[in-house]
């Protein structure tokens, strides 16, 4: 079977049903803390879970605290509420092994559906249309043609059986008896599928519900120990006590060895062990097609005898189970693995844990609760790509995450936001859980934005050409515009911005050091600066640039063009009449030169002391919107600034 969907009700900080779509492979859950992502993935854990079998539903604990009384009061069956239902599509195979529990062939579009409530009761049963049931009753008695469409067009079961009957009747008459004796037929095969609204057997159950995929989940807690206690963990099994999620996770990796705990209390423990090792070297092998930190890593899995002192006061041997790595880029030293890095050991963990799990025969559902949260950006965009290439191809998975490392915005149909609506003053409001693209919060989103501006960046970093860094919008405007008219009206020997040039802006000067860093260490890059050369910030940059191998003429600064203030911005390369046109257009103003101050300070300072504060980008803008208008009387001045700095920018270029 197939999860389509599951819905979560009543069910800690979910008041009303969130029905979720449940992709056929991978569906991420992405949500800030608190959002309730993890009782998404709690909930469908407890319906029909494969590991923590214990676990149950506790009104007390989980049903909305701040309904609780309430709720209770006006329903006395508030045990009955049902905090998850899960859907479910059958598939061939199932098709094939129900036919054999229910006597006929079950429609291929059935949903089978299964809930647990707060007694933690379960429920199953199947949903259909009336017309798939039509469908396959009428091709069980081997109907077709003009009869067949007769009963397909019928509203309903009801109406199926009356046009049925008539139609055996008419048939008879008309002396067609086979296909008078299939309709008859039709109206007992009908019958057959009463099953469908329910009243099974239990065998009937039982056959269902032993279909019905398991649920694997793993969070933090589930990270193996370095050490373990195999004796206390074959009593505790043995006692059917509850193990903890740690242990659980132990017994898997035992398990992918083909041991249990209690098979290194006999003699024969040596040979355990070589199984046990067998078993590391496979792990470690899938382990490391992912883990690309440190490829010189071998994890060891040993056993050592201790002397315990036992409740009863006598000291025995105790087996201990011992996880350990080996580095080989520090002299092959060995260190216990709960000393490793935290990422690591969930990376290590997940595989140890659901090696159990990962050739099941039987359907197998994975929940991962954040996972790799500890892992470094690279680490999750490694374990994403084995989430989508390997674990989803094969198993359903649904994870959830607040990092922005873990979300794919190539797969952004598979991403469903979670966001909690509560308030203080309004509870009932509790979560949602929508695709992405619709209402959901900044914080919600972010994750979802900053992956989309790291893939981005990422194409900047890989990509050809060179980058011309600017601090803003309003650089990129006016270099992009001044082209354009130069190359449509070229003036003498004035040309436009090399197209080899791609400009990049960085969302400020304090940004700039940074992206001429980053990407000097790997591309060509020119920076144009505004501002003085004894600029502090300006000296970050040129910093920057020697320190990665940026030429120092790579750093253009506006105010070395001759007979420009000592620190001048872009708009400077404007003749005053040029920009105060646009500032006018832009803000609906009317400044005149005259107006402004008669001082060697740029022109955005002059202005700002005379209108006050403005944002730079909305001329620009202007620029865009009145060019035809704008460089039918552009001053020479600025033509002839603008050419003097695309010459400079221009032999920059060295690709």
């Amino acid at each position: 079977m197939r999860l389509t969907s599951i819905t979560v009700r009543r069910f800690r900080n979910f008041v009303e049903d969130q029905e979720i779509h449940i992709e056929d492979d991978v569906t991420c859950l992405v949500g800030k803390n608190e959002s309730g992502k993890t009782t998404v993935l709690k909930a469908p854990h407890r319906l029909n879970p494969a590991n923590g079998t214990s676990l149950k539903f506790n009104m007390t604990q989980e049903y909305p605290r701040w309904r609780l009384a309430r709720d209770r009061r006006a329903n006395s069956g508030l045990s009955e509420t049902r905090p998850i239902q899960a859907t479910f599509a059958l598939d061939a195979a199932d098709i094939d092994a129900l036919a054999g529990t229910f006597g006929v062939r079950i429609p291929e579009n059935v949903s089978v559906h299964a809930s647990r409530d707060y007694d933690n009761d379960a429920e199953i049963w199947f949903s259909y249309d009336d017309a798939d049931v039509i469908v396959q009753a009428a091709a069980d008695v081997e109907i077709t043609g003009d009869d067949l469409d007769a009963l397909t067009a019928c509203e309903d079961l009801v109406d199926a059986r009356s046009v049925a009957k008539e139609q055996a009747k008419s048939l008879k008459d008309a002396d067609e008896p086979l296909r008078a004796k299939a309709m008859t037929a039709f109206g007992t095969a009908l019958n057959k599928y009463g099953f469908l609204e329910g009243g099974w057997e239990q065998e009937q159950v039982d056959t269902v519900w032993d279909r019905l995929p398991k649920f694997f989940y793993f969070s933090s807690y589930n990270v193996l120990p370095g050490e373990t206690d195999l004796n206390d963990l074959a009593s505790k099994i043995a006692a059917g006590k509850p193990l903890t999620d740690r242990e659980r996770s132990v017994v898997a990796l035992l398990a992918h060895a083909g041991e249990r705990p209690q098979d290194f209390m006999d003699s024969d423990y040596d040979s355990r062990k070589a199984e046990l090792q067998a078993a590391s070297v496979d792990l470690s092998q899938h382990v490391f097609e992912y883990w690309r930190q440190n490829n010189d890593l071998d994890v060891i899995f040993d056993t050592d005898s201790i002397m315990v002192e036992e409740p009863d006061g006598v000291e025995r041997p105790h087996r201990i189970l011992k996880i350990e790595l080996r580095d080989g880029r520090h002299g092959n030293v060995e260190t216990n693995f709960s000393t490793r890095s935290t990422g690591f050991q969930w990376f290590f963990s997940f595989f140890a844990a659901f090696s159990e799990y990962q050739h099941s025969k039987s359907p197998i559902i994975v929940l991962l609760d954040e996972p790799g949260t500890s892992l470094h950006g690279d680490a999750q965009r490694d374990f994403v790509r084995f989430i989508f290439e390997e674990l989803g191809s094969s198993k359903q998975t649904i994870y959830t995450t607040h990092s922005q490392h873990m979300v794919d915005p190539t797969k952004y149909e598979k991403l469903r936001g979670v966001h909690d609506r509560a308030t203080r003053s309004d509870p009932d409001q509790g979560v949602v859980v929508t695709p992405i693209s619709l209402s959901a919060d900044p914080s919600t989103m972010l994750p979802v934005e900053s992956a989309l501006g790291y893939s981005v960046s990422q194409h900047l970093f890989i990509g050809s050409g060179q980058h011309l860094l600017v601090e803003g919008s309003s650089d990129f405007v006016y270099l992009q515009r001044l082209t354009e008219y130069l190359l449509v009206k070229p003036e003498g020997d004035n040309h436009g911005l090399d197209p080899r040039l791609a400009i990049l802006p960085v969302g400020g000067i304090d940004n700039m050091p940074a992206f001429v860093a980053l990407l000097g260490r790997r591309l060509a890059v020119t920076a144009l600066v505004d501002g003085d050369r004894t600029n502090a910030k300006l000296q970050r940059i040129q910093k920057a640039a020697r320190h990665n191998g940026v030429g120092e003429d790579a750093i253009v600064v506006c105010s070395d063009l001759d007979k420009l203030p000592s620190n001048a911005d872009i708009e400077d390369l404007f003749d005053v009449a040029d920009y105060l046109k646009l500032f006018n257009w832009a803000f609906n103003e009317d400044v005149k030169a005259s107006d402004l101050p008669n001082t060697d300070e740029p022109i955005i300072k002059k202005i700002t002391g005379v209108r006050g504060a403005f944002d730079h980008a909305v001329p620009a803008h202007a620029l865009t919107d009145h060019r035809e208008e704008f460089f039918e009387s552009i001053k020479p001045k600025t033509v002839k600034q603008f050419a003097a700095l695309f010459s400079q920018l221009n032999g920059t270029v060295n690709i």
